[in-house]
């Protein structure tokens, strides 16, 4: 292995110590991404690297930022903001609460259940960005300690993310590599997250099992005169918003047949909803996460800087001989290694610079498709190991933290941890029983 140049070495540097801000948020994620996008750019621009035999410009660097996430992102978050303010999930929320009757265990189940939909058509994110605040609303109602569920949300959101390629961005970033599609997601990894959710419930069920209080008589008569019709303020809106979900996960379903990727599906869907849902533009892009897409614009330019500097490729050296090792122990390494690294710092800054590093040691024939769903596990199940690992437990912790009832690192680490190793384990043997077939 070749000795790093001194302009290398600076831009490894940068890397890393942005990469143990964003993992510990001494700054702001997204300062901290944009600071060390803007770094590691001056640093290629002034010390007038060669790339591909030119010098580096800064439209090399942007050339590396994967649009079809960005553009994807932005308009699921604009379908996410339409269909939320339609009332439709409200009114699916309170549906559950009367027919739970307000008991604790069925509540947690259904709203378990109600996660784990969600999260094959919107991303961790916005699944917990639609679900948390029902939530919290719903156990203030019942009087109940909505912290266990909070915690069980997140943590469902993440795994059940691995069985849709739009479920989390990690997945988006990764099938722009490996080229696995809507289907593939489906087919390979379905029967592995109804089996993580299976084994999960008895575990949720102890976990909460201090807070199984039965709520007063009056609460429940109350929650049966609520009325979910009364959520829906404009049924054209209401109606809207069903078609057009029902018409995105047709989308991605079929659209390979027309060779439409995500991205241009969601942005159709999109637009013909800020066509025909009769609300406003400028109110539904005034809401729309910009923070969280300037932070993921940053990530790509930070770590396609540090491919323009061929860091990447020493990466892709070290892991090499591990990659190579019999599946039965190559599938461990990716799975427990990249998990506990993406325990401790953010999924998503670890998919973003791994994807082009499986990508080239796929076309040197290092890599096998078994490689990746190894991969696509270790970053959806190693992210709720610790609190930090996944922006759904940063979503929780937040708005725990805000309804004055925080929910504490130890709280969230006795489910956590214990889930993430053991869905860890059960995803490896699945992977190896399943490499044959794939």
């Amino acid at each position: 292995m070749a000795l790093l140049e001194p302009v290398q070495l600076i831009g490894l540097a940068i890397f890393i110590g942005i990469y143990i801000l964003i993992s510990t948020e001494k700054l702001h994620r997204p300062i901290s991404a944009l600071l060390g996008a803007g770094l590691i750019s001056f640093l290629l621009i002034v010390s007038e690297w060669e790339y591909e035999g030119h010098v580096t410009e800064f439209h090399t660097i942007v050339t590396k930022v994967e649009w079809n996430t960005i553009i994807f992102i932005t308009a699921m978050m604009i379908i996410t903001i339409i269909s939320s303010r339609s009332g439709l999930f409200q009114y699916v929320s309170i549906l559950i609460v009367r027919l739970t009757k307000g008991s604790p265990k069925t509540l947690l189940l259904s709203l378990s259940v109600l996660t784990f939909i969600i999260s094959f058509v919107f991303d961790v994110i916005t699944t917990m960005l639609i679900i948390a605040p029902l939530t919290v609303e719903i156990y203030k109602i019942l009087e109940f300690d909505f912290r266990p569920i909070l915690t069980i949300e997140a943590i469902t959101a993440n795994f059940a993310s691995i069985s849709s390629l739009v479920g989390s961005i990690p997945n988006i970033v990764l099938a722009d590599k490996s080229g696995e599609g809507f289907v593939d997601f489906v087919i390979i990894m379905g029967p592995l997250s109804i089996l993580l959710f299976i084994v999960a419930i008895p575990i949720y069920y102890f976990y909460a099992r201090s807070k199984f209080v039965a709520p007063s008589e009056y609460l429940v008569k109350e929650i049966f005169l609520l009325d979910p019709n009364i959520l829906v303020e404009d049924r054209r809106t209401f109606y809207v918003a069903i078609v057009g979900l029902i018409l995105l996960v047709s989308g991605f379903i079929f659209g390979s047949t027309f060779n439409l990727r995500a991205a241009e599906i969601a942005l159709l869907i999109a637009a013909g909803l800020l066509l025909f849902s009769g609300m406003h533009p400028k109110e539904i892009f005034r809401d729309v996460e910009w923070i969280s897409i300037y932070f993921i614009m940053g990530l790509f330019i930070l770590v396609g800087s540090i491919e323009i500097l061929g860091i990447l490729e020493l990466l892709g050296e070290i892991l090499t001989p591990f990659l190579e090792l019999e599946l039965f122990f190559s599938i461990p390494f990716i799975s427990f290694g990249i998990g506990i690294i993406s325990a401790v710092v953010d999924n998503i800054p670890i998919s973003a610079a791994l994807a082009p590093v499986f990508a080239d040691l796929q076309a040197a024939g290092v890599v096998d498709p078994i490689h990746w769903w190894a991969l696509v596990i270790a970053v959806n199940l190693g992210g709720y190991i610790l609190p930090i690992g996944s922006p759904a437990n940063i979503l929780a912790i937040n708005l725990s933290n805000r309804e004055g009832s925080p929910i504490t690192f130890l709280e969230f680490l006795k489910l956590g941890a214990v889930l993430g190793f053991l869905h860890l384990l059960i995803g490896t043997i699945y992977l190896i029983l399943l490499s044959p077939f794939i």
